[in-house]
């Protein structure tokens, strides 16, 4: 039986569209992309960086783009209003809510899918992400299964599976693509900055991506595996 594998990417940094998304369709591949719903040109800004980490800032040029990502199969779900712990954790109805509806409204498109920020914000934004109308969310995070080698993936009919807490494996240097691969089993793989440390957190070189991406294209063609948006993955399951 086929793995399943979902390719998902946090954040919505400039790397990941500029660097990641030729790529992808030049293999022919959909992946999710969790964006923040604000218009701040970096991301975090309220850390001390000592990079900017730019993404997108929801201008006309970001929404065309958007928009034909997603005519190109590619889906987009949201990853919170602010990504700020303490402005989500005091107020977390409009994080999931007011997300929603701003990507929906820019993209004009219906958004079904969340990433809770941190991993392990499920704790208060799960029954807000609930409330608001979303299908499934992505989590992770959870020791041993964040970091690498780690190897979360979801069994179906397992009875534990929550739709709303699905885990994830973060993708790090030193991956092997034979370590994706669980017949039978549906696997989410999560990236950041697809670059240098500039570009975001825990990035992978674009060499690097561009390689781990070929040899999954090989993998798929050879029929063992399938590669679905984060969505079309929960419905699957």
């Amino acid at each position: 039986m086929r793995s399943i594998i979902s390719l998902t990417f946090d954040d919505g940094l400039r790397c990941q569209f500029d660097n990641a998304v030729p790529v992808l369709n030049r293999h022919g591949m959909r992946a999710t992309f969790f964006l923040i719903a604000n218009r701040e040109s970096t991301h975090e800004s309220w850390l001390d960086h000592k990079d900017e980490w730019w993404k997108i800032d929801w201008s006309e040029g970001d929404i065309a783009n958007l928009k034909q990502l997603i005519k190109e199969g590619h889906e987009v779900g949201s990853h919170s209003l602010t990504h700020h712990l303490e402005k989500m954790q005091a107020d977390p109805l409009p994080e999931a809510r007011d997300s929603k509806k701003r990507i929906e409204d820019w993209l004009e498109t219906k958004v079904t899918s969340f990433c809770y920020p941190y991993y392990r914000s499920h704790a208060y934004l799960a029954e807000p992400v609930k409330k608001a109308g979303y299908e499934q969310a992505r989590g992770g995070g959870n020791p041993p299964l964040y970091g690498p080698g780690a190897s979360s993936y979801v069994v179906p009919d397992d009875p534990s599976f929550d739709r709303f807490n699905v885990d994830c494996r973060q993708i790090s240097d030193n991956e092997k693509v034979s370590d994706w691969l669980r017949p039978g089993c549906w696997h989410i793989l999560t990236f950041h900055a697809i670059g240098s440390q500039p570009d975001g957190w825990a990035p992978i070189r674009v060499e690097q991506f561009a390689a781990l991406m070929a040899e999954l294209a090989n993998c798929r063609d050879d029929g063992a595996v399938e590669i679905l948006t984060f969505k079309d993955g929960a419905t699957r399951l």
